[in-house]
């Protein structure tokens, strides 16, 4: 598992390596009450950024494998367009 927490650009480039994989995207606190488990390939969370110019500042995203981040974060609730 990854976090990005400040480099929008490394966010990015792992999505592009990694469409098959997901991500838990986070407020930066880590409110267990607000964790959304995406596909990598949600365009809620790839593509361009629909407010702002960055996926990450304000929001961190947690990155790997389903089972790990849901083993990390049971919390997260799946992503109602893409899970």
């Amino acid at each position: 598992m990854q976090r990005f927490m400040e480099d929008s650009g490394a966010y990015e480039h792992w999505l592009a390596d990694n469409q098959h994989q997901y991500v838990i995207n986070a407020e930066r606190s880590l409110n267990p009450a607000n964790l959304v488990l995406h596909r990598a390939s949600c365009h809620t969370i790839n593509g361009a950024p629909a407010r702002g110019t960055t996926w990450v500042g304000s929001y961190v995203k947690l990155v790997g494998t389903r089972a790990e981040l849901e083993t990390e974060h049971p919390t997260a609730r799946p992503c109602r367009l893409c899970l």
